[in-house]
């Protein structure tokens, strides 16, 4: 999934380009499905098999159709949280060249992601002006360790696989979007 850095960085972006009446509760929107210590039940996901190569498993991740079966999104902060779900669908699925994926494992797959993340986030929080409240710091770091030993990837080091240029160019795909579009070609 895209880290909390990407995904404020698109709300933010989205907010700008569209109209958002409660900010503050589309911004906690995108970010709540990570704030969970059950992330399959708020993405959706559906079971894969434990050999499942990392395609598989991206597919699989989030199941937008059986959110929408369970929720209405009419508020601002169910718009965020959809946001959420889309982006990590879309980030999963189209982020990646295909051939990394089918030769990567999953476990290097996570070293490098949260590698990446370390070392993008910083030039995120300042192009998109992100701004963190102690509080909010305080969850997502305690979240990130949470995600590190369930992982077993703490203290290992990746290497970056995610090129700022299509971050920038992914943030903005994401935040350009229609969600009343979306919402309607998942729902069929």
């Amino acid at each position: 999934m895209p880290g909390f850095h990407i995904h404020l960085a698109i709300g933010n972006r989205y907010i700008e380009k569209h109209t958002i009446e409660d900010k503050e509760s589309f911004l906690w929107g995108i970010i709540a499905p990570d704030f969970t210590d059950n992330k399959d039940k708020t993405h959706y996901t559906k079971p894969t098999k434990p050999n499942s190569s990392i395609i598989e498993f991206s597919k699989n991740k989030v199941c937008i159709e059986d959110f929408l079966k369970e929720n209405e999104v009419k508020t601002d902060y169910e718009k965020g949280v959809f946001l959420h779900l889309l982006t990590d669908k879309i980030f999963f699925n189209e982020f990646f060249p295909k051939e990394y994926l089918e030769k990567e494992n999953y476990v290097q797959f996570c070293k490098n992601l949260y590698t990446s993340y370390e070392m993008t986030n910083p030039y995120i929080a300042k192009k998109y002006n992100i701004k963190f409240s102690k509080e909010l710091l305080e969850k997502i770091k305690q979240n990130i360790e949470d995600n590190s030993k369930k992982k077993h990837i703490e203290g290992k080091v990746g290497h970056n696989i995610i090129p700022i240029d299509k971050l920038e160019e992914f943030i903005e795909k994401m935040s350009d979007i229609s969600i009343e579009d979306y919402l309607k070609k998942y729902s069929k």
